[in-house]
This record gives structure tokens, C-alpha cells and sequence, in this order.
């Protein structure tokens, strides 16, 4: 893993040279705060899948609402699952296509 440059966007377009490789950019911060972690499990390749997104896409407090959901189905022995988890949450309209951020289903945000 390598850092990106501060003048360097997450989601850069990549060169001839790198486009053989597969790679996917991170911030740091979703594994040592929100505690992402690889390979990602199916519910969350399920839910990118159905929100149409790659993982960098997704802003890092999504991503804490996506392990949150994980945690709580985990701690009373329901199967994560990506249907429910978007009847809570919404892709939020956004007019940059840089980031993907997810809200609470019929929350106003003022």
C-alpha cells in the first residue's frame, strides 16, 4: 500500500503503467478507526454492488455506518444482509461523483 500525495486525488485516473495491475486507493483511517478490514466480507461486496460503488468511493463515515449495521447483526445472530441495511440508509444525492455518502432513511439534515 502505498500513501497518495497531498496534491493527489483518492480516485486519480490511472496510467497505462497501472492499469495492468489491480489496485483500489484507501485512507488509512477506515482500517485503524472504522475497522475495515480485507478481503471485504460478502455482505459488503454485495451492498458496493447494489449501491453501484467502489470501496474508495464510499466516504469513511459511510463505511462506519456499513460496520456498525455489521456489528450490531453480528452481536444478535442475524445475517448481514444489503436489502435491510438500505431500507435504514440512503445514498445520499450528491453533485460532486467523487464520493458516495449514505444517510439515515427520512432524516433531515439542516
Amino acid at each position: 500500500m502505498v500513501r497518495c500525495a497531498l496534491d493527489e486525488p483518492v480516485c486519480a485516473d490511472i496510467g497505462a503503467d497501472l492499469a495492468s495491475r489491480h489496485f483500489c486507493f484507501f485512507y488509512s483511517t477506515l482500517f485503524s478507526k472504522v475497522g475495515l478490514r480485507l478481503p471485504l466480507s460478502s455482505f459488503e461486496k454485495i451492498l458496493l454492488t447494489e449501491l453501484n460503488v467502489a470501496p474508495a468511493q464510499l466516504h469513511p463515515n459511510s463505511w462506519a455506518f456499513v460496520q456498525a449495521f455489521h456489528i450490531l447483526c453480528t452481536h444478535f445472530g442475524l445475517v448481514p444482509n444489503a436489502n435491510v441495511f438500505l431500507y435504514f440508509f440512503e445514498r445520499k444525492k450528491s453533485t460532486k461523483k467523487v464520493w458516495s455518502s449514505l444517510s439515515g432513511v427520512g432524516v433531515e439534515v439542516s
